[in-house]
């Protein structure tokens, strides 16, 4: 059964399916291998390992409380944790020797929902963390060590599909904006906002500002809180854009505010997450950079050391795996997405 369900998660991740498919699809896949009573799964930004995007199955809507606790980097398991480790899946009542208690994750949220049992797991391919999934089983049910190994086993193709998936969606790129400001209270709710982060917050999936917070906006102020520090993420947004959070803690007035600024990610940050996400060697990220610069072929042969047959055949790796024919259209992926 768990040879089947690996090799379906193979062929899935190979066909590079947009995300809202590769959750769906991933999920009824990894069901019948490791069977669950509800799910969460995460989008994350390589760089920074905020989640930056969520898919729920059999679980309530994610609230504030669930931000506050649910992505504790001090709390057993935790998904930045995973990342780093040698095993990217762990199941939560190993990592506390049975003492659930001992995790504020599962005192505030598991428990209060009758859930005992869960298996944490970290994409990571490449050292690159895309994405993640905990699963949970009610009480008494829990996840063996085998179910363990087996997610750690298939982190690496998860996470291949996580960030080819990122680059998929497509949309109409907005005109040139301003960068948006807004203010998050200490009941994560907006305090105030100026004028240009109305069209960011629609971009994120909330039109209205009555809306729920988006939750990588959530994501990055609960970031701030905990380490008194600033906090950044990459997502992106349902234009095809790419969009930089970058969050901060406001000095003075009540405490637990955070300042949040919205703005088009630059294009060097855009040209590197997609460079990761096709998995281009270090020349051709040089290659790339150049191209982005305006340089021709006989400038980049001189700048690199190399024959402009070579350029020519690097770019051509570079069309192929980016799945464009010229140099403009690859500008304009980088640019546009």
């Amino acid at each position: 059964m768990r040879a089947r369900a690996h090799e379906r998660i193979v062929r899935l991740a190979d066909a590079r399916p947009e995300l809202p498919v590769l959750f769906g699809e991933a999920a009824k896949v990894l069901a019948t291998a490791l069977p669950f009573d509800a799910s969460c799964w995460h989008t994350m930004d390589p760089a920074t390992l905020i989640e930056t995007g969520l898919y729920f199955q059999n679980m309530p809507p994610a609230g504030p409380d669930v931000a506050a606790y649910a992505y504790l980097d001090d709390d057993f398991n935790s998904f930045t944790a995973l990342a780093h480790a040698p095993r990217h899946s762990g199941v939560l009542s190993d990592a506390t020797a049975g003492q659930l208690g001992r995790s504020p994750r599962y005192r505030e949220l598991l428990r209060p929902n009758n859930i005992r049992g869960e298996l944490r797991t970290a994409f990571v391919v490449d050292g690159s963390c895309w994405g993640c999934f905990a699963f949970f089983r009610e009480a008494p049910g829990d996840f063996t060590e085998d179910e363990r190994d087996f997610a750690h086993d298939v982190a690496a193709v998860l996470g291949r599909g996580f960030r080819s998936a990122g680059l998929q969606a497509r949309g109409t790129m907005p005109g040139t904006r301003w960068p948006g400001l807004l203010v998050v209270d200490a009941v994560r709710g907006i305090e105030s906002m100026t004028h240009p982060a109305r069209p960011w917050l629609a971009d994120l999936g909330a039109p209205d500002e009555r809306d729920p917070l988006p939750f990588v906006l959530l994501a990055v102020a609960e970031r701030v809180r905990r380490c008194a520090g600033e906090a950044t993420a990459q997502v992106r947004g349902e234009s095809g854009q790419w969009i930089q959070v970058h969050a901060s803690p406001m000095s003075g007035g009540p405490p637990g505010r955070v300042a949040i600024i919205l703005q088009a990610v630059a294009a060097p940050e855009v040209a590197r997450l997609i460079s990761a996400a096709y998995g281009f060697t270090a020349r051709q990220r040089e290659l790339i950079d150049l191209v982005l610069r305006g340089y021709g072929t006989s400038e980049i042969a001189a700048r690199l050391f190399i024959s402009p047959h070579t350029v020519q055949g690097h770019l051509k790796s570079i069309f192929a795996k980016a799945g464009v024919r010229s140099r403009r259209e690859l500008v304009g992926r980088v640019y546009q997405g």
